[in-house]
């Protein structure tokens, strides 16, 4: 994801509107932006599926390596819609990039626990309080995970404060806990279940229910001239994905086999790994707590309208 001020400003000064699609064509032509992970597999669903067609959209999705790389594609016309999380798109609209989210994608539910506290099978870390001074592994600085990871410990008896943080690719976050390179590590699936398969560290709680029970943890977006000259466009993406979304929530089982094919991610950890659960509709207040606690850990520097980050069709 976008991290420091100094890409963001980057991303300002080239950012440049979409060409508009061909009009000659039957079906609008879309260029998408996405993560091979679970939690923005709902794209691969509605290409798959039929329901971008369906929608009158030729959707061209091109699976990126990270949040950066999307919003800058985003940012200088490469790419129409782009995915990224709460603190992202409120840090980059807060500081002249124009993000808007179209859509939701995956969202922090009491029922999954996709991303986890992870320590040593021989730590003798259990809380938040023990976590004091001590080095968690993260994705990103400044980022959600930080986040994340601050708001957890404060909640479990911890001082947030106190916390030192170590930057890790995710694949590299169990062998660096089990190591002891890091105290604690915010994994997240399928990585996860792949630890728990080689012996690999202990869960001692769910990293996102520090935020709140529930809310949107990434979401499709896209900038504010490109909606304005493609509304249409916007809303058939936005129509598909909830279709997409619905059938998703309801047929893991059946979904297993598009996320192997889009993903990499092996079936056999996809069978035992905990499932992104996809939001139906843009609200305000789901959106709300990441950018409230974005905020109460210096994350964005000032408060946000939460309204300001969605488009209102």
């Amino acid at each position: 994801m976008i991290r420091g001020l100094a890409v963001l400003a980057l991303l300002v000064a080239g950012f440049v509107m979409s060409s508009p699609p061909a009009g000659a064509q039957s079906l609008i032509a879309l260029k998408v932006g996405t993560l091979p992970t679970d939690g923005c597999s709902v794209i691969f669903y509605a290409n798959e599926l039929g329901y971008f067609q369906k929608n009158g959209l030729d959707v061209d999705i091109e699976t990126m390596s990270s949040g950066p790389a999307i919003a800058a594609a985003v940012a200088g016309g490469a790419l129409d819609v782009g995915v990224a999380n709460v603190a992202t798109v409120a840090q980059a609209r807060l500081h002249g990039l124009p993000l808007r989210y179209i859509a939701p994608s995956s969202m922090a539910e009491p029922s999954t626990m996709t991303d986890i506290v992870l320590v040593a099978a021989d730590s003798t870390i259990r809380t938040g309080a023990d976590l004091n001074n001590k080095t968690i592994a993260i994705n990103g600085l400044k980022d959600l995970q930080q986040i994340t990871a601050m708001a957890w410990v404060d909640k479990h008896g911890g001082d947030s404060k106190t916390l030192h943080f170590l930057e890790l690719p995710i694949p590299q976050m169990a062998a660096a806990v089990e190591a002891h390179r890091a105290d604690a590590a915010l994994d997240v699936e399928p990585f996860v279940s792949g630890a728990r398969a080689q012996g690999q560290g202990k869960v001692i709680g769910d990293v996102l229910d520090g935020v709140a029970p529930r809310f949107m943890v990434v979401g499709w977006f896209a900038l504010d001239p490109w909606i304005t000259a493609h509304a249409d466009a916007a809303a058939r993406f936005a129509t598909a994905l909830r279709q997409a979304a619905a059938w998703a929530n309801a047929h893991h089982a059946e979904s297993a086999a598009i996320l192997v094919r889009n993903t990499k991610i092996p079936a056999s950890a996809i069978d035992t790994m905990a499932r992104a659960q996809f939001g139906l509709s843009l609200d305000p207040a789901m959106i709300r707590p990441i950018v409230d606690a974005a905020v109460k850990y210096g994350v964005l520097d000032r408060p946000v309208d939460v309204n300001d980050l969605i488009w209102h069709q």
